[in-house]
């Protein structure tokens, strides 16, 4: 009988096994393996076979390969047989090896060929991309994939407008659209700012017809230059006329000289230059013609492309790795691999070519997979990708104090535990957490999770104190410590909601977490423990932020003013200098993210603005952030306004709720010293984000650019530090205080 029980055990332990693999060591050794070389292959091997694979799903059929392997010789022998397809020239080995026969990169008649190479200004491949991005990859020299463009084609003019300052322009042109379906096409006016910044104006095409279209605008201060033309996406072609810019001089409309407004001169160049018509926009030509005109001749028009001479990549930057430098590196226990950074290239592709059926069959067996009911695989693809993003590219990686390796592992780890997709959405959240980047933001197309009850709260003085109560049916008041949430200390249920936060210091971390606590299905019930009661909270409505104070702006006494920079818009600041240029002190609000409204910085700067490398793009040819090029500089060049308004007390409040723009925008403020700053530190993320697609639906958005503090210091996970540091009380919130507001009032009393 004890025989026969023993055996049905052992029956039943290696069936489940087998149905619900489990991540022993040699097992996820196996995957952080395939994932080292996945790395090098996607990001820096320059081969046209694997700048064609569909990395995504790549990376889950190579996890699904190599994870059964229960040898270090059957591992090899895996590795090339998924990688050799798209990396004919990689090798395996199970001992460093010093030098690689670049002889056979070498094809017979170089001389025809051109050196190709990936560069990564951040990062823009495998990115969702938009075509103001910082970020692009390009194979220097490689073949480009002739797809259909996610981008617009422009027509456009720039145009400078010094004498136009403060006054009304129209711009006017007819247009016609050849095919109006399936495309979008509109005419546009764009006002390019001193600090960079772009306000676009645009009026849709819709009509086969010629028709006349109008924008009208008015010229602010900051503007330096306007653009107008014309944009279009899509498989059609958009004619153009008779372009006409005028200004209001008072009394009537005054034409501002364009030079071939009627499109009669065959001149449409590359590289723009005032008043001049240029193109931009991959895929999409612009040329003169005389298809179709609406008056005279001859039309500008505007078309997609796909159908021209074969696209090479053009190189980012100068830095380039030499012919024969190869990727040498140790990717599992005692298992190594060289991977060429350069190749020859021509118009028949790179050299050496892989073995036609080999990679007939890989693309074969990974258009086979299905995820419908092999979460495993999906999982564990997609921590491999994410895994490298971040690896390669998060340019605060020596800044944060994380094993990146050893979250690696832990990851992959889940993944064989995971039971569904909600699950898997946890354990992306905990994977990136530990990487300290407030920018991080895992989403999930399918997620449920987006209610509330109708309060918010948050930690004061070391407790859970109710904030706001939305619904006047719920038993509580403003003031209440819950010490309780689901049965558990609101300590220890928060813990394991940080555990999925991103957050570079503890401002944003208590920032994010008292919204992301109260997220549940609709309907779903939060129990809560106050005065020793139990108080169901019915999760109904969508999650609520309140903001620290709702009003745009105040004026407190008849010498000072209260503005809320997370609320005003600049067209309001602007109404309000006169008054502003008359008060002795002003109290600007910034917790929480400006309106689009930084230009008041001019009017704070004594002398212009010559901080000019506080933004860096690294620039990266070499794996794992290793020599990097070069770092792409980048600033606001602020100029100077007047009224003048750095002779004021000014003082701006600000806490762990301002994030990006808004610690630009406050890095001004402790960089120039234009200010006396109270509250709490910001959050300690700067800098552009960048985004990436997941198989399954899931998404993550991160930060691709380094920012310091205007001295050249870090800022990442220390924000812009107050001078006067405060905390809310208990007693605050109960009496309804803004504490931090009333300190400023007295600062300035």
């Amino acid at each position: 009988m004890r025989k026969s029980l023993i055996i049905t055990l052992i029956i039943f332990i290696l069936f489940s096994f087998k149905s619900n693999p489990y991540p022993n060591s040699q097992r996820i050794e196996n995957l952080k393996t395939f994932a080292k070389v996945y790395g090098f292959i996607k990001y820096f091997h320059p081969s046209d076979e694997a700048s064609e694979i569909n990395w995504n799903k790549f990376a889950s059929y190579g996890a699904s390969q190599v994870w059964p392997c229960t040898s270090r010789e059957e591992l090899i022998q895996k590795l090339q047989d998924i990688f050799e397809p798209i990396a004919p020239s990689i090798k395996f080995s199970t001992e460093k090896l010093n030098l690689y026969d670049i002889s056979k990169l070498s094809p017979p008649g170089s001389d025809n060929y051109d050196l190709t190479y990936w560069q990564h200004r951040g990062v823009g491949l495998g990115m969702k991309t938009y075509s103001q991005s910082p970020y692009k990859s390009v194979r220097v020299n490689g073949l480009v994939e002739k797809e259909t463009p996610k981008n617009y084609g422009i027509l456009t003019n720039i145009i400078k407008v010094n004498d136009y300052k403060d006054k009304k322009i129209r711009f006017t042109i007819s247009a016609k659209l050849k095919e109006p379906s399936n495309t979008s096409a509109y005419i546009r006016l764009a006002l390019v700012n001193t600090d960079g910044s772009t306000i676009l104006k645009k009026e849709t095409i819709g009509t086969s017809e010629w028709n006349s279209y109008l924008i009208e605008t008015e010229i602010k201060e900051v503007t330096e230059v306007i653009e107008i033309g014309a944009a279009l996406k899509g498989d059609s072609s958009l004619f153009l006329d008779d372009a006409e810019l005028a200004f209001w001089n008072g009394d009537n409309w005054e034409i501002i000289p364009l030079d071939n407004a009627d499109f009669e001169q065959d001149t449409i160049i590359e590289v723009p230059e005032v008043n001049q018509w240029s193109h931009r926009g991959d895929g999409y030509v612009s040329e003169i013609t005389k298809e179709e005109s609406y008056h005279g001749q001859s039309a500008a028009k505007l078309f997609q492309n796909l159908d021209s001479q074969p696209m090479f990549g053009k190189k980012l930057f100068e830095t380039a790795p030499e012919f024969g430098e190869v990727i040498n590196e140790e990717i599992g226990q005692s298992i190594f691999c060289q991977v060429p950074l350069v190749l020859y290239s021509n118009t028949q592709g790179t050299y050496p070519k892989s073995n036609s059926l080999k990679l007939k069959n890989l693309l074969k067996d990974m258009s086979e997979m299905t995820y419908t009911s092999n979460l495993l695989d999906l999982s564990l693809g997609n921590i491999i990708n994410t895994y490298n993003v971040f690896q390669h590219f998060y340019p605060y990686m020596d800044a944060v104090e994380v094993d990146w390796d050893k979250e690696l592992s832990i990851a992959l780890s889940r993944c064989f535990i995971d039971k569904s997709r909600d699950e898997h959405y946890i354990t992306l959240e905990k994977f990136t957490a530990p990487l300290k980047d407030g920018h991080i933001n895992v989403q999930y197309s399918g997620i449920h999770e987006i209610y509330a009850p109708s309060i918010t709260w948050e930690w004061i003085e070391n407790k859970l104190v109710i904030t706001a109560v939305l619904n006047n049916k719920i038993p509580l008041k403003i003031g209440d410590v819950v010490t309780h949430v689901d049965g558990i200390s609101s300590r220890d249920y928060f813990q394991e909601i940080y555990s999925r936060i991103s957050a570079s210091n503890k401002g944003w971390l208590e920032f994010r977490g008292k919204r992301k606590s109260l997220l549940g299905e609709f309907e779903e019930i939060m129990t809560i423990r106050v005065d020793e009661k139990e108080i169901g909270l019915n999760r109904s409505s969508v999650a609520y932020n309140e903001g620290p104070r709702q009003s745009t702006y105040e004026k407190l006494n008849d010498e000072s003013y209260y503005i809320n920079i997370s609320r005003i818009e600049m067209d309001q600041i602007t109404k309000l200098l006169p008054d502003l240029a008359k008060a002795k002190a002003i109290i600007c609000d910034l917790r929480g993210y400006p309106n689009k409204n930084h230009m008041f910085l001019s009017h704070l700067l004594k002398e212009r603005d010559t901080s000019n490398s506080w933004m860096q793009i690294p620039e990266i040819i070499y794996p794992n952030q290793k020599n990097i090029a070069h770092f792409e500089k980048y600033s606001w060049n602020l100029p100077t306004k007047k009224p003048y308004l750095g002779d004021k007390q000014v003082i701006f409040i600000t806490d762990g709720s301002a994030i990006s723009y808004a610690e630009s925008y406050m890095g001004f403020i402790e960089g120039y010293d234009l200010a006396t700053i109270i509250g709490q530190p910001t959050a300690g993320t700067n800098g552009n984000t960048n985004s990436f697609e997941l198989e399954g639906g899931f998404s993550i958005t991160w930060t691709g650019m380094k920012v310091l503090k205007h001295d050249g210091s870090q800022h990442h996970g220390i924000g812009i530090t107050p001078d006067i540091y405060l905390e809310k009380t208990i007693k605050g919130i109960r009496e309804g205080k803004d504490e931090f507001l009333e300190k400023a009032i007295e600062l300035i009393n």
